[in-house]
């Protein structure tokens, strides 16, 4: 296979798997917004991490990939032929992308908290907490990633104009803090809060008793608790799994970016590039069918969701409203009848200490 081919293939490849990331990606994260705003959701602390993350989200997908479909699949730059835009483009993007993944593992430490067998942490699980926290969050990443609104540049290379770092030292020390903030710190995080929150959840099993004479009420808050935690723990094995590869070819980037190679060799590693900034585009574009896939109350909510859509447009006599109707009744019927058959397993006897 020839230069050629791989780049034509890779041409190809970004148009077409770009406009499939985005699509479903926009989509998805809009849901997650107006989902986690919904009355049942929205004064959950972990529901205000997901909220946030679902904005950073997508301006990681109109900042990042818009661009990228654009130079990668057309041979298109905007960013390469404006200063300004170069410099202003990577800020919002690279923070966007690193503070959806530190809202992720916020989230996870919530989901931590109140799985622990500790009052006091269990104390910390909070919507002031949160929403604090996420405005430090912010705060601390836009704050850090400043630097790239004066030290990015546009350089002439031979394959035309590129914007980034500039070369030499500044280049070095901001793949390593991209590194360092972004693809390799939060996948190791994420592993660490999964871990131990699995653990909670296991002691939890042999812990936990209701005693309360409102033990519905107290269930039900567990039973969506527990779901959250559900779907925390598959949003870090999806990051996790999407995240890292980038580390490593952005390592392997600047290792070797003095390095004399061929004509196929740069076209190769060129796509595998394109390959790996695709898989982060997905990580920023998935985690609304990795809600849906694993809550059931997130499909609940969805559902109605689609169901007060189908009664404004179609109307409350329509046909497609009573078949969402009746497919939320069922579903509600499901969840309900799970609950009942596992409540023994998830409250066994012994008290919370």
């Amino acid at each position: 296979m020839s230069a050629n081919s791989v780049n034509t293939f890779s041409i190809q490849f970004n148009r077409y798997a770009s406009i499939v990331i985005f699509i479903t990606g926009v989509i998805g994260n809009t849901l997650n917004i107006v989902v986690f705003t919904r009355p049942r959701l929205f004064n959950n602390p972990c529901s205000t991490y997901f909220f946030w993350s679902s904005i950073a989200n997508i301006s990681v997908l109109l900042f990042g990939l818009v661009s990228r479909f654009l130079s990668d699949g057309f041979g298109i730059d905007p960013v390469s032929n404006n200063l300004g835009f170069c410099r202003f483009r990577y800020y919002v993007l690279h923070s966007s992308m690193v503070l959806s993944s530190w809202l992720t593992i916020l989230a996870g430490i919530d989901r931590y908290c109140i799985s622990s067998r500790s009052v006091h942490r269990r104390q910390l699980n909070n919507l002031k907490n949160s929403r604090y926290l996420v405005a430090v969050m912010a705060s601390i990443i836009l704050a850090g990633y400043s630097h790239a609104l004066g030290l990015f540049t546009i350089e002439q290379l031979r394959t035309g104009p590129s914007c980034y770092a500039q070369a030499g030292t500044y280049r070095v020390f901001y793949d390593f803090f991209y590194f360092a903030t972004y693809s390799f710190t939060p996948p190791i995080v994420m592993i660490g809060v999964g871990l131990a929150t699995y653990y909670n959840i296991r002691l939890l099993r042999s812990h936990i008793a209701p005693t309360s004479n409102n033990e519905k009420n107290h269930s039900y808050l567990r039973k969506r608790d527990r779901q959250l935690l559900k779907m925390t723990l598959l949003q870090f094995i999806f990051a996790v799994i999407l995240t890292l590869p980038i580390a490593v070819q952005k390592l392997y980037a600047t290792f070797t970016q003095n390095t004399n190679k061929d004509t196929y060799q740069i076209a190769v590693e060129n796509f595998i590039a394109q390959l790996m900034r695709l898989l982060v585009f997905i990580s920023s574009s998935m985690s609304f069918y990795i809600f849906v896939f694993s809550g059931a109350g997130f499909r609940q909510e969805t559902g109605q969701l689609i169901a007060n859509f189908a009664k404004v447009v179609f109307g409350e006599n329509s046909e497609i409203y009573r078949l969402a109707q009746n497919r939320l009744a069922v579903s509600s019927a499901v969840q309900a009848d799970q609950f009942n058959q596992t409540a023994t397993v998830l409250h066994p006897q012994s008290n919370l200490t």
